[in-house]
């Protein structure tokens, strides 16, 4: 299922798109993540989403770590084995993201941990720009978002499973 939502490196606005949530991630390295960049006025716009949620990651490196990059999509391929559909997307979504196993020297250095995980629904009174807000003639908007000004709308990570496994409404 993670695989079918993947949308992000095939352009989508939203990284994740399921039919009970949609998920924008953003990672920073910052020791102060303060903002996090938001691309578009279609990003953390909830318009036609079912959900719509925000996850920021704050990440730290460690030198020779084993969550390197490349440690990560082979982790990824390997899990995938036994549904080769689903690997089949994943390396068609890494080749859109201009990932390429050539270029693993260039990441084989550097690990990843998660420091901080932080999640925020994304709706009425969120801070955001959306389209409809914008005047005629502006567009392509993109602009920094304060954490800060979230807090507000944090939720558990559980909040997403919890839209995910919702049914949708019929009229």
């Amino acid at each position: 299922m993670a695989v079918a939502g993947w949308k992000g490196p095939v352009g989508a606005h939203q990284d994740f798109q399921y039919p009970g949530a949609w998920i924008e991630v953003k990672t920073t390295l910052a020791k102060q993540p303060h903002t996090v960049r938001i691309a578009s006025e279609r990003q953390l716009d909830d318009t036609h989403a079912p959900a719509l949620f925000l996850h920021v990651l704050m990440l730290e490196t460690h030198e020779g770590g084993a969550a390197t990059l490349p440690a990560l999509v082979a982790q990824l391929r390997a899990t995938l084995t036994p549904w080769p559909a689903a690997r089949e997307a994943v390396e068609e979504a890494l080749l859109a993201a201009r990932y390429l196993d050539s270029h693993a020297p260039r990441y084989a250095a550097t690990g990843y941990a998660v420091r901080q995980a932080d999640t925020f629904r994304v709706g009425a009174g969120f801070p955001r720009i959306i389209e409809a807000d914008l005047p005629p003639g502006v567009g392509d908007a993109s602009y920094q978002l304060s954490l800060a000004a979230c807090a507000a709308f944090s939720v558990p990570i559980f909040a997403i499973i919890d839209a995910l496994h919702a049914q949708p409404s019929t009229p």
